[in-house]
């Protein structure tokens, strides 16, 4: 009788180790691959991003969690920290600013936690596995060609810009300053920042047409602020004024149509996001990735606009 009581206990134990061990299993079995996707989303063009990014992630079985910055580098290097502190997988990263944003990824290297670099550039000094997104500069070139080319090759231009020294405001500017030395007959007259805002360009867009009366040229760094700037030029009867934008938005591919705008450069925030989901979940399974993974950014004017539908 005891020697059953023995075997008896012994099986129970096993049977309970078993079960331990098995519920141990499981859960780290059901415990989604987590990515961090650090980003801003202070304009409709970052929404589509991150929609792109959620749905992406929920197809393949992965956990994205998404973090707003909003345009802060300070801001975005706090939310590292919290990256490091949840021990994500893997860390996506648009860069508010180019250099302060390489201590952020030399933290994620510290804590070997790889990377994913989207949408804008990062500094030197830092180590990433791969960079995925619209090239900025090259789509800000076909915008800065649209527009030269629609000028006839000269004229004076004005710039809106963005906030100073983020990585879209720089490639921009850049690109602008390249295509023009192949027409030395344009001249840049002015050059504003929008900081974001409609209102404030059509103020001084306004201002602006009064100061240069030969105004030929407006390359905007966004659809939306192309857009103002050309209705106040429409409403002044300056309509002869050409006007270029970036992004390809719903509102700017209809104001291409309608002959407000001269054209802008087509990008694709949705697939950006889901993009560098799939690289992330790719390297994970042990794929071997290549270092660049460019989204295209093509040409939009009245010509080919019903071909494309804005994704934001």
């Amino acid at each position: 009788m005891s020697d059953k009581k023995t075997i008896l206990a012994v099986l129970t134990a096993v049977f309970a180790v078993t079960l331990a061990g098995c519920g141990k299993d499981d859960s780290e079995q059901a415990r989604k691959q987590q990515i961090g996707f650090l980003m801003t989303l202070d304009h409709p063009y970052w929404q589509n991003m991150r929609l792109g990014a959620e749905d992406e992630a929920e197809k393949l079985g992965v956990e994205v969690t998404i973090l707003n910055a909003k345009e802060d580098p300070v801001l975005q290097i706090e939310q590292i920290n919290d990256m490091i502190a949840k021990r994500v997988d893997v860390a996506c990263l648009v860069p508010m600013k180019k250099e302060p944003l390489v201590r952020g990824v030399q933290m994620l290297n510290r804590a070997k936690i790889p990377v994913i670099i989207v949408n804008r550039e990062i500094g030197e000094g830092c180590e990433y596995i791969c960079y995925t997104g619209t090239d900025t500069y090259a789509g800000a070139v076909v915008s800065a060609r649209i527009l030269a080319e629609a000028m006839g090759g000269k004229g004076q231009i004005i710039e809106f810009h963005q906030h100073l020294g983020t990585g879209p405001e720089v490639a921009r500017s850049q690109a602008l300053r390249d295509v023009l030395e192949d027409y030395p007959d344009i001249e840049p007259v002015a050059r504003i920042p929008h900081n974001g805002e409609r209102d404030i360009v059509k103020t001084e867009m306004q201002t602006l047409l009064q100061r240069y009366p030969d105004l030929a040229g407006i390359y905007a760094h966004g659809d939306n602020f192309a857009i103002a700037a050309a209705q106040v030029c429409q409403k002044a009867g300056r309509a002869d004024i050409k006007a270029v934008g970036m992004g390809g938005s719903k509102e700017m591919i209809e104001a291409i149509k309608q002959g407000l705008v001269t054209g802008t450069s087509y990008q694709q925030p949705e697939e950006e996001g889901r993009s560098a989901i799939r690289l992330a979940v790719k390297y994970l399974a042990g794929e071997k990735l290549e270092k660049t993974y460019p989204i295209n950014c093509p040409a939009i004017t009245a010509d080919n606009a019903h071909q494309f539908k804005g994704q934001f």
